[in-house]
Formats: structure tokens, C-alpha cells, sequence
């Protein structure tokens, strides 16, 4: 697979990738935990949702399942976060509930704010390729 560029993946439709991923077929899930996973972070980042948020949500759906996350009154703090998580979370409710989808969608969503904290990362280290 060629890497893509961030402007590429931006347009990806992230809550359909989670319905379609989850508990599905090996390509399907790799879309999942390839480009949609990179798109859904490049959208957590551009509303400044942080990867601890993320992680938090996810423990949140590992224990309680993605049904009892979607009731959430506000999964993540302000409203377009709070927006943006519940497309993810009702995608994954529309993908089937069961303990073994719950736990695949908390993997992503660990996915997801790993790939933040990379990102977060990479752009406040300086350029190694720049000469000093």
C-alpha cells in the first residue's frame, strides 16, 4: 500500500469505514485500521481533540461496550468533539453490538489516539533533515 497524503485521507468517510470494518471481512478491517484510522485522527486533530480524550473513550467502550458510550450525555468535552465521537460510536452501533465488535471498536479507538500522539509528536520535533 503507497502512503497517502494527509489531504488524501481527509475526505475519507470514517464513520462508514466503521460500519463497514467491524466484525467483517479482513479488507474491510484493514481499512478500518489503516486509512480510516489515519483519517479519524487528522479530523481529532483539526477540532483539537487530544489523544488522552481518546484513549479514556476507549476504556469507557471496553467496559461499559459502545451502547452504554453512545448514551453518553457528552463522550468527549465540547460539541463538535462530542459530534464528531458520537458518528463514530452510532457507525459502530450500526455494525453490531457484541462483545467482540465492543472491543474491536475500543482497539481502533486506541489506534486512533495513538496515531495523535504521534502526529502531536512529529510536528513539535524539529526537522532532522534541516542543517543547524
Amino acid at each position: 500500500m503507497a502512503p497517502q497524503p494527509d489531504a488524501d485521507l481527509a475526505g475519507l468517510d470514517v464513520a462508514a469505514a466503521i460500519s463497514g470494518g467491524l466484525g467483517a471481512d479482513k479488507a474491510s478491517r484493514q481499512v478500518l485500521f489503516t486509512q480510516a484510522s489515519i483519517a479519524a485522527a487528522i479530523e481529532a486533530e483539526a477540532l483539537g481533540i487530544g489523544p488522552y480524550p481518546l484513549a479514556f473513550l476507549a476504556k469507557l467502550v471496553r467496559a461499559g461496550g459502545v451502547t452504554a458510550a453512545v448514551g453518553l450525555p457528552e463522550p468527549l468535552i465540547g460539541a463538535e468533539p462530542t459530534a464528531l465521537a458520537r458518528s463514530w460510536l452510532e457507525a459502530a452501533v450500526a455494525a453490531g453490538t457484541g462483545v467482540t465488535q465492543d472491543q474491536e471498536f475500543a482497539r481502533w479507538l486506541e489506534m486512533v489516539a495513538t496515531l495523535l500522539a504521534v502526529r502531536r509528536q512529529a510536528a513539535a520535533s524539529p526537522d532532522r533533515n534541516s542543517s543547524a
